[in-house]
C-alpha cells in the first residue's frame, strides 16, 4: 500500500473514532497546516496528524508545534512509538496515541452505545 493511500486510511479511520466521541470533525483544507484535520468538542480543540511512520515526520512534528494556538492541542496518531517517544511528545506537550488504541476507544464506544440503545 503507497503511503498516500495508507495516510488516507488512517484519516478516515481517526475521523469516524472522533466523530463517534461527538466531536466536529473538519478535514484540513489548507497544506500549511501541517495536521490532516480539526476535532473539536466544547472547549477542546485537537490538531490531529495522522502518521503511520513516526520517525520519518519528527521535523514536521516540530514545525506544526510552532503553529498551535493556545487553546489547542495536537494528536499524533501513528503505528507505534517508542516510552522515549512518549517522553519527548510530554515533554513538547503534544499527544501520542497509536492507531491500535485509537481503533480499541472506536469499538469500545460502539458497544456502550449499542447497549445504550438496547
Amino acid at each position: 500500500m503507497s503511503t498516500k493511500k495508507q495516510i488516507d486510511k488512517y484519516i478516515t479511520t481517526c475521523t469516524t473514532i472522533f466523530k463517534m466521541f461527538d466531536h466536529d470533525v473538519a478535514i484540513s483544507k489548507n497544506k500549511a497546516n501541517l495536521w490532516h484535520f480539526t476535532a473539536r468538542r466544547t472547549d477542546k480543540k485537537y490538531l490531529v496528524y495522522c502518521a503511520p511512520n513516526l520517525t520519518k515526520v519528527k521535523s514536521i512534528i516540530k514545525i506544526a508545534l510552532k503553529k498551535v494556538t493556545a487553546e489547542a492541542k495536537l494528536v499524533v496518531i501513528c503505528n507505534t512509538f517508542t516510552d522515549e517517544e512518549r517522553e519527548l511528545a510530554e515533554q513538547l506537550n503534544y499527544t501520542l496515541v497509536d492507531i491500535h488504541t485509537l481503533k480499541k476507544y472506536g469499538t469500545d464506544m460502539l458497544e456502550t452505545k449499542a447497549k445504550e440503545a438496547a
